[in-house]
């Protein structure tokens, strides 16, 4: 085999096996997706809802200009037990901050298997999971 031909292939599959790769790649973190998606959304179909009251609300640093992130500390009343306090952070509609302010109240889902778990109940908010306080812009520029 020549030279030139070897080039060739080398120049041509290195090529193809970098965009099969890709491809594969993303195949895959689509399917991880998906299955994160199925199991978040067979949780908030399998929580009991409750009453929320809003103890605070700050904004986090991430968000984008119709939904932002919002920390939430809530008092939570599932009708059953006592009422106890809950954190989440949610995407929340920035037309529907009027429902978010202190002492407001409004419909949660508290998930099955954890009850400090809680899922929004209307649907100007979206659950969200992985963002800490730190992003917090009441933390902001502050010291860690």
């Amino acid at each position: 085999m020549d030279t030139g031909i070897i080039i060739i292939i080398v120049s041509l599959g290195v090529p193809v096996i970098i965009i099969l790769s890709f491809f594969i790649f993303i195949k895959r973190d689509f399917t991880k997706n998906k299955k994160f998606a199925d199991e978040l959304k067979q949780k908030i179909t399998k929580a009991r809802p409750a009453n929320a009251k809003v103890l605070s609300a700050s904004q986090g640093v991430v968000g984008g200009s119709i939904k932002r992130l919002i920390f939430l500390k809530l008092e939570i009343n599932n009708g059953f037990g006592q009422n106890y306090e809950a954190e989440a952070a949610w995407f929340v509609d920035t037309l529907h901050f009027d429902k978010i302010r202190e002492g407001s109240f409004f419909p949660v889902k508290v998930d099955s298997q954890n009850k400090y778990i809680i899922y929004p109940g209307e649907s100007w908010a979206v659950y969200t999971e992985g963002y800490g306080k730190e992003l917090s812009v009441d933390n902001f520029g502050k010291k860690q």
